[in-house]
This record gives structure tokens, sequence and C-alpha cells, in this order.
């Protein structure tokens, strides 16, 4: 199984206006540090100006560390970390997990090592906390704040238990104005929240308590709604209504949702939460924020004609040294299965992510080419784009082809049409042990035969679809004959094989690593989309949807891009989207999946869409930090 690495560490230490502070807490155990089995020691470091130099990357240790936090008697998948400072044991929680799960707002920095906040606005000014960070994750140092704020955790195993003052909520106002609504919260103190959706309805989670009286205000049945349909497409019309549930130490607020619409919940004080629902809404905040040595975060509305694209990126700056680029799958080492992102980028164990090219949803099989560390996985189908790179940050994006030829014994040419691919058609597939350890047919009335060493060694007949399970020679490869028996008088046990490839552009043969979806958008700047000539369909091309992209700016850097629907829209079409990515000043640009595979992933969250409006992939492209 490839393993991707991110090791990383930060010296520096910052400036705070917090006064010292040591608190102990019994914990059950602390990993690599023994001496440190019966305290958590929470005390404020000196007061130091943060280097500007380059974090150099390490592989000490962390004290301890997990991804999940036991919230008020809730578990949550939150990356967590602790290490030493001087005499102090610090609490870091990863910053998107902040952002995205806790309802503390990030702005934008000028250095990865730390990060400005906003603490459940309790401060007219950003404060500054210092970010360390780990092998996939940049985790925030809250040791401070959280004491400050009257937190209080302990180690469960690999769980932070976590536990937050009992806080009440107030009142809950909705006001619902034509193509806007607006939820008001208001609470006794400060408490963790997260807002998500699904396509058909909004939660707001709050650790906070409400009063029965206030329940009873909102006591419609339950709605019902179907998990399964693409936010991006018309849910079904149905009449939803607010709700709010509560237990002793959480309320959830259920709202309705509706086509085109989104919501984002901003804290206007320490005590009053609101949520705005609205077409028009900035669903996400301009952000530049600097994560990483060669890694950065970003966000903006783009301006196309009269239309405005929320646009979600990561910048990488393939040079820098221990940055690596590589194709994943998601089910590593398995070519044939899916996952959702979120869930398959941390055991790959890299930093961030995108989704990459295009598969069969039913059988779950790839649909293009991918390519990595030197080794064919799947073959390019149907003339489409793909990328290629190396290490050293050169890329290139093209059409691309592969012809694979048989020259048998018998001084006869077998054309092979693909590659451990799901585009099945009349004739001749390979595949290879990528595939699995066995193959199972896909058509009815497949002939199978087996190579190894370069000689056919065995012919099995597949009747019906997975009627038998072949065994794939790790020294050959198996043939799987469809549609034209007379191929078979061409091998025979005991006929020798040789294989060549040929690929076109040829260059693209000295790329270790290869990813194709399509279609291609830009060359050096200018626009060179041609659906059709890339085999897709008329509905495919004119299609508004959300979409993805990877592609490469003037000074080298590359770029993921994730866009969704338009402001009072849907997303861009194929042109739009080359507009867009040729308006943001990038040369070369490649089309990836869309619509519901878009997913963008930065230490361990979804940076560009809620996580259950997001569907399974099959293979991405994955970014990690080498020492």
């Amino acid at each position: 199984m490839h393993q991707l690495r991110f090791y990383l560490i930060v010296t520096a230490v910052i400036t705070t206006n917090f006064f010292p502070l040591v608190f102990s807490v019994k914990i059950a155990h602390a990993d690599h540090q023994p001496s440190l089995a019966n305290r958590l020691i929470i005390s404020h470091p000196p007061t130091k100006q943060i280097s500007q130099q380059p974090a150099k990357i390490s592989t000490q240790n962390f004290v301890s560390q997990g991804t999940e936090i036991f919230l008020n008697g809730k578990t949550l998948n939150i990356p967590w970390g602790q290490w030493q400072v001087g005499n102090s044991l610090r609490l870091g929680i990863s910053d998107t997990a902040l952002d995205r799960q806790m309802g503390i707002e990030l702005f934008n920095n000028s250095n990865y090592q730390t990060q400005p906040i906003n603490w459940y606005a309790t401060q007219r000014t950003p404060i500054n906390l210092t970010a360390k960070l780990g092998r996939q994750y940049r985790y925030l140092d809250i040791t401070d704040l959280a004491k400050s704020s009257g937190w209080q955790w302990q180690l469960m195993g690999s769980k932070l238990q976590l536990n937050t003052p009992a806080t009440k909520v107030i009142n809950v106002r909705r006001e619902t104005i034509p193509k806007n609504g607006k939820i008001a919260v208001t609470l006794d103190r400060y408490t963790p929240w997260k807002l998500s959706q699904t396509p058909t309805e909004g939660y707001l989670t709050i650790e906070a308590n409400a009063d029965p009286a206030l329940l009873a205000q909102f006591n419609a049945p339950p709605p019902t709604f179907d998990t399964n349909l693409d936010p991006d497409d018309d849910p079904t019309a149905q009449k939803l209504e607010y709700k709010v549930t509560s237990n002793q130490t959480q309320t959830i607020i259920q709202f309705p949702i509706v086509k085109g619409q989104r919501a984002r919940a901003k804290l206007l004080s320490p005590t009053n939460l609101e949520v705005s629902i609205n077409p028009h809404l900035a669903t996400i905040p301009d952000r530049a924020i600097n994560w990483a040595p060669g890694l950065k975060w970003r966000q903006k509305w783009v301006k196309l004609g009269v239309n405005n694209f929320p646009v979600s990126y990561l910048e990488i700056d393939p040079r820098q040294k221990g940055i690596k680029m590589r194709s994943m799958l998601a089910l590593e080492p398995n070519l044939v299965g899916t996952n959702h992102l979120i869930k398959s980028a941390p055991t790959t164990q890299v930093a961030a992510a995108i989704n990459g090219g295009y598969f069969n949803r039913n059988n779950r099989m790839p649909l293009g080419a991918i390519k990595r560390d030197g080794k064919w996985l799947s073959s390019p189908i149907l003339n489409r784009g793909a990328i290629g790179w190396n290490d050293s940050g050169k890329i290139q994006i093209a059409r691309l082809q592969m012809q694979e030829t048989l020259n048998t014994s018998k001084n006869e040419q077998l054309s092979i049409l693909a590659l451990n691919s799901a585009y099945v058609q009349t004739g001749i597939s390979r595949y290879t042990s990528e595939w699995g350890k066995t193959y199972s047919p896909i058509q009815a009335d497949e002939l199978i035969i087996t190579v190894q060493q370069n000689k056919v060694t065995q012919i099995t007949p597949g009747n019906a679809i997975g009627s038998v399970n072949v065994p794939i020679p790790v020294n050959g490869y198996l043939l799987a004959l469809r549609g034209q028996p007379e191929l078979s008088g061409s091998v025979s046990i005991g006929t020798n094989i040789t294989l060549k490839r040929q690929i076109t552009p040829p260059e693209f043969d000295t790329y270790p690593q290869i990813l194709a979806a399509g279609p291609w958008l830009l060359q050096a700047g200018k626009i060179v989309l041609d659906a059709k000539g890339e085999n897709f369909g008329a509905n495919f091309s004119k299609e508004s949807a959300v979409r993805s992209a990877i592609a490469n700016t003037p000074t080298g850097n590359i770029i993921l891009v994730a866009v969704h629907n338009r402001a009072g829209g849907k997303g861009p079409t194929l042109a739009e989207m080359a507009q867009l990515l040729q308006q943001m000043g990038t040369v070369d640009a490649l089309n990836l999946d869309g619509g519901s595979s878009t997913s963008l992933y930065l230490g361990g969250q979804l940076i560009d869409r809620s996580s259950a409006t997001a569907a399974r992939v099959h293979n991405a492209i994955g970014i990690s930090i080498e020492p």
C-alpha cells in the first residue's frame, strides 16, 4: 500500500495577552512521556517574537495525538494533539475542525506558524494562536483560551474528553423573507456550535440546553427527505418545518433548505448566533491562509459577467522541499471501490486532496488513466484530457492515448482496448494485479486468458457476469476477450506473447504520475475546450454544475479548485469553468469529475462543502509533506 507522509514541526512561540496560567487535570495516560502520566499542565509560555524562518521538517513526536474528541459526552471526528513547550503541556485542535465543527472563525494570516481567530466574538481584534504542524493536520494551540473559557479535558485512551461549561438557549427566533430567511439564537454564554446541511435540511448544533417551554414552540413532526439527492439538483418538492430538539448538553435546530440555497452561521456576539439562508448568500468568506510551507488555502468570489461564483482552492508549490503530489485510490490499494474523500484521505496520510477522475458508479471501477510512481494502474479512454507530473514541479496537460499491442508466436498482432478499466468494448482488455487478486467477468460470454511470464498458461470461459473468479498472476496478467470469438484462435495454452505499448503524446510516458479526467480547458492561458472531441455528450457539455479542476499558475504553482453554485443559480458550465480559471490567471487547466463528487479536503475536513452532501469517489489527487 502506498503511504503518503506528512511530517512537520514548528518551534516558534507566539505572543499573547493572557496571564500565566497553571491548570492540572488527571489523564488516563500520556504516550512517549511517562513522567507526564499523572498530570496535565497548562501554563503561559514566555512572550517571544515569531520567527520568520521556514519551519524545519522533523520527525519529533507529539506527546499524544488522536482523531476523536468526546465533546460533552458525544464523539466527534476532530484531530487533536498535545506537545511540550518548556514545562507546559500544550493542547492543540485541528484548525479546519475548529472552523467547520466548533464555530471558531479563522482569519487570514501572513505566516503559517500563527493563526488569527475570532474566539466566540469576545475580542474586537483577532486573537493570534500558535500553529503546529503534524503529519496530516495543522493544530492551533488553544490551551490558554480554553482554560479562560472554563473548558476541562483529559485523555481517555486515544480520545480526548472535552467538557465545556453548561450553557442555556434563551430564545430561538425565525423570520422568513422572500428568498431569504434568518434564525437568531440567544444564549446565556458562548459555547461551541456547528452548522451542516443535507440536500433538503440545515442543522445548527449547539452545545447548550433549551428550556421545555421553548421546545414546545417547535413541535412540528419530523420532516422527511431523500438523503440520496444531489444537493446541486432540484430536490423533491416538499414542505419542511422548523424543529428544535434538546437534551442536557446539546440543542439541534433543524430548518428547511430549498433549491439553490445555502446556509451560513455567524456569532454576532458571545451570546447571539445568527443563521442566514439565502440563494444570494456569500456561502464562503474570503480567505487567504498560509497553511504550511508550500501550501496555501484560498477562498474568494470570482465575478464572470453578471454572475458571481464561490471558488475554494489550494495553491501548492511543488518545488517546495517535501511537497509530494500523488494519485490516490479511495480504497487503497484496491482499484475497485469507492469511498468518501473525507474518510479515505486520512487513511492515506495526506494533508490535502481533491477528487480526481471518472468512474462507473455501479461497479465502482475506473474510467480513465491512473499512473502512480511509474506504474500504470488504469489506461486512458476516449482521447480524454489528462495531467502528468513529476516531483520536480513539471506538469503537462494534454489529450492522452495508450495503445497496447500483443505479438504472438504465431506472428499475429492483437490490439488491447483498455487496461484495468470499466470501459468495456468488443475486443480484448487486460487486467493486472493492480486490479486485485482475482478477476470476474464484467460481461457475459467472456473468455479469460491467463498469461504468466509471457506465455499463455490457462483459458477460462466466463459464461455469465461474475460467474468465475480467476486469479490474476503477479508475474503476468489476464486477457478478457469479449464479443469476438474468432480471436480465441490466435492464442492457445503454450502460446508465447510479447507486449508493446505506445503513449500519445510520447513525452507523457516520462511522467511517473498521471491522472485523466477531462475535458482539457486551458493551454498556455487560452481556452482549448472541446468536449465533443473527448467524447463527452452534448448534455454534459451544456450542464451547469458544481465542478472541480487542477491547473497551474505562471509562477509554476499548482492549484486544486472547487467551484460551487453561483449566487442565485447553479454551478458553472464547462465553458464558464474555463473562463473562470482563465480569469484567475491560470495557464493550463484540466476539468476533474464534478457534481456531488466535487470535494476539496484539508487537514481532516472538506473545506468547500458540507461532508453530508459529498458523494463517494473512486480516486483523487493527494498532497503530502514528507521529511
